[in-house]
């Protein structure tokens, strides 16, 4: 048993050196390994830097795009809005009913009436309604109209209804009745056009 102890330190420095070279090897693999993951984390890090830049990028479009559309919300808006002032501010009853008469007595519309309604508010503006009754050609009511659509206020005929009338024809037209709504607008001055930003 003294030889193999004898031989052992004898050779130790044989056993040092393989037990260096298992020391130096298990610290090279630890090494490698945590060379592999950090290489890894590098390709990880560049896609990520690749993404978040392909993401700025959007979002630099997106925020570009976006003072765009401020601007043409806000070309809409001022449209709108210059729209909205033409129409005017008020509805004169008495001129309007005035209009659409001297309109009926020069077509010789018979038993002509005019009333107006009622009024409703809209977003953008504020309408009146005028109730028509009349007999007369049909010729006679698309002429009265026409000239309604030519007026420099702007008219809408919200609902019209001609109907044949009982009397016998006594020329070479048939007299109809017509019934109808015309509607007649004004801006609403509480309006503001919501630009949303």
């Amino acid at each position: 048993m003294k030889d193999l102890v004898n031989k052992l330190i004898s050779n130790a420095h044989v056993l040092i050196l393989i037990y260096g070279l298992y020391g130096l090897y298990t610290a090279w693999e630890e090494h490698t390994l945590k060379q592999e993951e950090l290489n890894a984390q590098i390709v990880q890090i560049d896609n990520d830097v690749v993404q978040n830049q392909k993401r700025l990028k959007e979002i630099q479009e997106f925020v570009k795009k976006a003072d765009e559309y401020k601007v043409r919300v806000e070309e809409v808006a001022k449209n709108i809005e210059s729209v909205q002032k033409q129409l005017p501010a008020d509805i004169n009853d008495s001129q309007i009913i005035s209009f659409f008469q001297n309109e009926i007595n020069g077509l010789n519309i018979k038993d002509a009436s005019i009333t107006p309604g009622r009024s409703e508010t809209s977003t953008y503006f504020i309408s009146k309604e005028y109730k028509l009754q009349g007999k007369g050609t049909f010729l006679q009511f698309l002429i009265f109209f026409e000239r309604i659509g030519n007026a420099d206020r702007i008219y809408n005929i919200k609902n019209l209804k001609l109907s044949k009338g009982n009397e016998s024809q006594k020329g070479r037209f048939q007299m109809v009745t017509g019934e109808g709504v015309i509607q007649a607008f004004r801006y609403n001055p509480d309006f503001r056009v919501d630009r949303g930003f």
